[in-house]
C-alpha cells in the first residue's frame, strides 16, 4: 500500500458519529411526543413546522418543513439516516424525500441566490424575535431588462454582506440537521429536513414514514 493511501483509509474507517452533527439525543424515545417502539429499535420524532428554537441555536425558513427525529437501538449500534425518512402531505403522493442540512443553510444564509423572492424571515438569538432580510427585485420592464438584476437598494449600492444573524442561523440548521450515522444503545437524534413551498395553513395532516434497519413505522405530525 502506498504511504499517501493511508490517511485516506484512515479516514474512510472513522466511525460515522464523528463526522455528523445532529442534536443530543433525550433519555428515552418516550419522552418525544411522538413514538413508536419496534422489535429492534425505538424512534421518537417531534414535528416543528418551519423553525427551531433552542438554547444552543434557533432558525426559521419559509420553504422548509423541520422534523426532529431520534432512533434507540435495543442492543447493537445501528444505522440512522435521513434517507429513512418520508414525508405525506395531506395523505397524497408522491411523498417528500428529505433534503440535506447544507441545502438549508445555503438558503437561510443566501436567501437572495438560493431564489428570487421577497425575503426570508430568520431567527438567530436577537431577543426572542424575528427579522426579515431581502429586498424585492424590480419587475423586469421588457426580457432581459439589466435594471431588473439591481436591489432595490438604489443605483451604485453596495450589495450587503450576510447579516450575522443569518450566519447563525444557517450554521444551526446545518449544525443540527441528522446525517448518516451509526447511532449507540444511548439514542442519536437530529433533524431532518423536506422542501415544501405551500401554505402551511393548507396541511391538514402530516405523516413522517420511517422505514430502516429498525423496521417500519407512521406517524401522524399533524
Amino acid at each position: 500500500m502506498y504511504p499517501e493511501a493511508v490517511p485516506r483509509l484512515w479516514c474512510a474507517l472513522l466511525p460515522l458519529t464523528l463526522m455528523a452533527g445532529g442534536l443530543d439525543p433525550r433519555p428515552s424515545a418516550s419522552e418525544y411526543p411522538l413514538h413508536s417502539a419496534l422489535p429492534q429499535a425505538s424512534i421518537g420524532a417531534e414535528y416543528h413546522g418551519r423553525a427551531f428554537d433552542s438554547k444552543t441555536g434557533s432558525f426559521v425558513t419559509q420553504d422548509f418543513l423541520v422534523v426532529e427525529v431520534a432512533l434507540f437501538p435495543s442492543q447493537a449500534p445501528m444505522e440512522f439516516s435521513p434517507s429513512h425518512f418520508r414525508l405525506r402531505l395531506n395523505g397524497k403522493k408522491p411523498e417528500l424525500l428529505p433534503v440535506t442540512p447544507g441545502t438549508v443553510a445555503l438558503a437561510i444564509r443566501n436567501p437572495d441566490h438560493y431564489e428570487q423572492r421577497p425575503g426570508l424571515v430568520a431567527g438567530g438569538g436577537v431577543g426572542g424575535g424575528q427579522v426579515i432580510f431581502g429586498r424585492p427585485r424590480r419587475a423586469e420592464r421588457f426580457p432581459g431588462d439589466p435594471e431588473a438584476r439591481i436591489p432595490t437598494g438604489g443605483p451604485g449600492s453596495e450589495q450587503p454582506r450576510t447579516p450575522r444573524v443569518l450566519l447563525g442561523a444557517a450554521e444551526a440548521a446545518e449544525t443540527f440537521g441528522l446525517s448518516r450515522i451509526e447511532a449507540p444503545k444511548a439514542g442519536a437524534a437530529g433533524l431532518v429536513y423536506f422542501y415544501w413551498r405551500g401554505k402551511h395553513a393548507r396541511l391538514k395532516r402530516i405523516e413522517l414514514i420511517y422505514d430502516g434497519p429498525a423496521g417500519q413505522a407512521t406517524f401522524r405530525l399533524r
